[in-house]
This record gives structure tokens, sequence and C-alpha cells, in this order.
């Protein structure tokens, strides 16, 4: 069973901006993730970005891009399927007044060394 990597921000505790790297296992083969941002309470205005840089280094350095078909700025709970091989994403948040969840589960597959 796969697990389940979940980070709640609010209001009182959030740094705008990028945060937490969440790292995918890029070598499953097919590749396939699901990314939940929910809304739990409040707004939020946010974007889902991804890097394929080497996420053992330091974050700071990574180049972040945003999902495709994706607009910046997303303002509601919405649903996002990752098709293509990464090897992180984060969420980065521009503003919020309440509290918002985001939720990555990785799909099972074949793993290839």
């Amino acid at each position: 069973m796969a697990a389940i990597q979940r980070y709640t921000y609010d209001v009182s505790s959030v740094v705008l901006g990028g945060q937490d790297v969440i790292n995918l296992d890029y070598i499953k083969i097919p590749f396939q993730a699901s990314v939940l941002v929910d809304l739990v309470s409040g707004s939020i205005n946010y974007a889902i970005e991804f890097t394929t840089d080497d996420v053992s280094g330091d974050p700071v350095a990574f180049r972040w891009n945003t999902v495709p078909n994706l607009t910046v700025g997303q303002t509601t709970t919405q649903v996002y399927k990752l098709d293509f091989p990464v090897t992180a994403i984060r969420l980065n948040i521009q503003s919020m007044t309440g509290e918002a969840r985001i939720s990555v589960i990785q799909g099972l597959g074949t793993t290839i060394i």
C-alpha cells in the first residue's frame, strides 16, 4: 500500500512562498501521483510546483516549475494528476487567511534500478 504524505498549513504559522518539499519516487513505472490541495477554511491563493533536480541538495537551489495546465493563483480545493516523472513537488502559497492541506499519494508500480 502506498503511503500518503500530508502537510497542513494555517495562517498563524505559514511563511508565504514555497512550502515543504515532498519527495516522490521518479523511478516508478508508470509514474503516477495524485495531489489534493484542500481548502479547510478561509481562503488561499496558491500554485503547485515541481522539480526534476536532484533533491539531496539545498531546496533553495532547486529549479521550481509550475505544474502544466495549472493556472497560478488557484483559490479553491483542487485535485491534480501528475503522470510525468518528477523528483519533488511543493505548494507555493501567495496569500492565505485560513487553513489548507496538501495530500500526495503515489501509485504502486515497478521500481527500476
